[in-house]
């Protein structure tokens, strides 16, 4: 690893950023700075102008954000997870096969120069025959030590992509992608049934609507039911905010209903509120033993510790 005791930590997604600076060895977060400038927008906004290329726009966005840190020189390296390394990011990386190891043997990187005693270390994202994921690998491979005891199982990772990741003697052998968190927004914002809901925060009152989606989700139900939104608000009057959670539980239970049979281990790592609507989905099918958790801050440590571990590999 770089000789020092500091690194930036950068998280860029499809839709955010966020940057740490965070203590190598305790991997203490020492600042912060988030905004919502993710890969998409900003590729967006890369497109609209001819004065830089690619790699020099998204290095010049970096360079603003670092200096909002009160203590960036600190740090000689930068490490990048996510949306960056892909065709729309800072610099298109080459994909991992699958399977990889659970210590990121076989994740790809590359170091990158930026600016004066600052480098980044870009990680790539890692690929099947069927689908693509770039930083959630990361995160599970910051989950290993904990999923070691376990011998076996698939890791759940909600998202505006969701990821099932199958875990098997060290070894993250493969995985599936759900477009459940895009489809929810498409559905809830852009489609016929965006005014028959309303948004809201989770509470137990959205919980018998949400346990009436999952069961036509689980069902196998959901395209012939979507429309079924629509006339409860119209013909029914239904409560737009029920609607909400309804369409949310028709989505989550399609994407989780394959699971209904399994006897294998099930994690969950999420945040709040998808931790709360994943958990009592899945305790709707399996039972209570074979469903192991991570909080939104386990979560959060383990994309660091992920990050470390590819770090001290160069």
């Amino acid at each position: 690893m770089k000789n020092s005791e500091y690194f930036i930590s950068c998280d860029w997604g499809t839709s955010n950023f966020r940057i740490r600076l965070v203590e190598a060895n305790t991997l203490e977060v020492i600042e912060e700075c988030t905004s919502n400038q993710g890969i998409k927008t900003l590729y967006q906004q890369f497109l609209l102008q001819t004065e830089y290329n690619q790699t020099d726009f998204f290095k010049n966005y970096l360079s603003s954000q670092i200096a909002r840190l009160n203590n960036w020189s600190k740090a000689k390296l930068v490490v990048i997870a996510g949306m960056a390394s892909s065709n729309i990011g800072m610099l298109e990386l080459a994909y991992a096969n699958v399977p990889i190891s659970s210590s990121g043997d076989g994740v790809k990187y590359e170091l990158i120069p930026f600016q004066k005693n600052l480098e980044i270390l870009l990680i790539s994202g890692v690929k099947d025959s069927l689908g693509m994921m770039r930083g959630e690998e990361i995160q599970a491979i910051g989950l290993a030590k904990q999923l070691k005891s376990h011998q076996s199982g698939v890791l759940i990772l909600p998202g505006t992509h969701s990821k099932h990741i199958d875990y098997e003697g060290d070894t993250f052998t493969s995985f599936k992608s759900f477009m459940t968190g895009e489809l929810f927004e498409l559905f809830s914002s852009k489609s016929i049934l965006s005014n028959s809901v309303e948004a809201c925060a989770w509470s137990k009152l959205r919980k018998p609507a949400f346990e009436m989606g999952l069961a036509i989700g689980f069902n196998g139900k959901m395209n012939e039911n979507l429309f079924s939104i629509r006339a409860k608000h119209l013909l029914q009057n239904e409560n737009l905010k029920n609607n909400f959670f309804m369409l949310s539980g028709m989505l989550i239970g399609d994407e989780l209903s394959y699971l209904q049979s399994t006897d294998q281990n099930v994690f969950l790592a999420a945040e709040q509120p998808f931790f709360e609507l994943y958990q009592l989905a899945l305790q709707t099918i399996i039972p209570l033993q074979q469903i192991i958790t991570f909080s939104g801050s386990d979560l959060e440590k383990a994309f660091l510790i992920g990050q470390k571990q590819i770090l001290e590999k160069i």
